[in-house]
């Protein structure tokens, strides 16, 4: 059943997946033009947010249109708590579409930079804090106060994302004493616990509301 929501939900984008799916090619190398001491890095994530955002914010504005949907929804063998681990799930999926687009284009456009497992697993550690804060936000307020959010993230990134790319990372030296596997394995861990966690969150604060 999970399978199927998921389902709804790219059935619901589907009119904005091209859009989407054009700009998460782009914005690697157009950043990279914008910011070569970064690579393509920087353009990544940047595509990464844009894309998970830009497709959650769209299912989200559908769902606040149109809520007697999301009531019969509820009336169907479809729990709660599966409707809530659908989002999560739909916007990891974006995530793994955004990796395999760029390690493609890493391997098309010359000085993009390389594609790797250490880069994907940091990101997917910012997706899951991303992911992991907004969601019970917005099960919490709802769609109408939470809509702006998505814009402010977007206009924002560009300009905070390379101050803090640029930050002194001496406090951080002394991962190299580690083993990548071991920071790497801590790192994905981590992501994994932030989604559990908030998951949990939003089905109880999505349980407790009133879709009357």
């Amino acid at each position: 059943m999970l399978f199927h929501l998921i389902k709804k939900d790219f059935l619901i984008v589907k009119k904005y997946v091209l859009i989407v799916l054009v700009a998460a090619i782009l914005i690697p190398p157009v950043m990279r033009w914008r910011t070569p001491e970064f690579a393509g890095t920087f353009g990544f994530i940047l595509s990464v947010i844009f894309s998970v955002f830009m497709l959650l914010q769209y299912v989200s504005l559908k769902e606040y249109q149109f809520p007697k949907a999301t009531t019969l929804l509820c009336a169907t063998p479809f729990s709660r708590s599966l409707m809530v681990l659908s989002k999560y799930i739909f916007c990891i999926a974006i995530y793994v579409a955004c990796c395999i687009i760029f390690g493609i284009e890493t391997l098309l456009i010359p000085g993009l930079g390389t594609s790797g497992i250490a880069l994907f697993i940091l990101m997917f550690f910012v997706t899951s804090v991303f992911i992991g804060i907004y969601l019970p936000i917005q099960y919490k307020l709802g769609y109408e106060k939470t809509k702006f959010a998505f814009a402010v993230i977007i206009v924002a990134s560009p300009f905070i994302l390379p101050m803090l790319m640029r930050m002194d990372t001496a406090n951080l030296d002394f991962l190299a004493s580690i083993p990548a596997y071991f920071v790497y394995s801590g790192v994905l861990v981590g992501g994994f616990i932030i989604l559990v966690l908030s998951s949990m969150l939003s089905i109880k604060i999505y349980n407790e509301t009133d879709l009357a």
